[in-house]
């Protein structure tokens, strides 16, 4: 009896510690690769597909439905016809807000949100937070967050110097 509760202790401790939401972030160094190359070559369809075949809806953990979020809103900004970008737009926007108030001093969805905000026309209005992301990401970046993903904290560096740029 002892062996069987201590082998179920060491099954728990083994596969019961780790959360669902930890398990996910085991894809978030692929999530971040595949941003960087949807930003980098305009090639958001491909994003959306991959995020779909990760996580499905990903709507169980808010960091992969932010990224399947921007891989939409990317896909709005490759498309020629403004009705459909609007309309893409509208449906996404707030499935990244809600992300981002899920995980709001999450420094990678501050990242995403800062660069929807910074590539969406003004007329849609959508830079309330401009600011307060590229502080979040600054300190995030100063901090070390990426330091174990040195490509993408490189990526985060070259934007942060874009936008200082603009």
């Amino acid at each position: 009896m002892r062996a069987c509760v201590a082998w179920m202790g060491f099954l728990w401790a083994l596969f019961g510690a780790f959360p669902a939401s930890a398990q996910q972030d085991v894809n978030l160094e692929q999530w971040r690769a595949w941003y960087r190359e949807a930003a980098t070559h305009q090639t958001g369809s491909v994003m959306v597909d991959r995020m779909a075949s990760d996580c499905g809806t990903c709507e169980e953990h808010p960091l992969a439905h932010g990224f399947l979020a921007v891989s939409n809103l990317m896909v709005a900004d490759e498309l020629w016809n403004p009705l459909e970008k609007l309309e893409i737009f509208n449906a996404w926007q707030p499935v990244l807000e809600s992300a981002v108030a899920a995980l709001p001093e999450h420094p990678d969805l501050a990242l995403l949100r800062l660069g929807v905000q910074n590539h969406v026309p003004s007329i849609l209005n959508y830079s309330h937070n401009t600011l307060a992301d590229r502080l979040l990401v600054e300190r995030a970046l100063a901090e070390g967050h990426w330091s174990s993903d040195r490509i993408h904290a490189a990526f985060v560096r070259d934007f942060l110097t874009y936008l200082k740029s603009l």
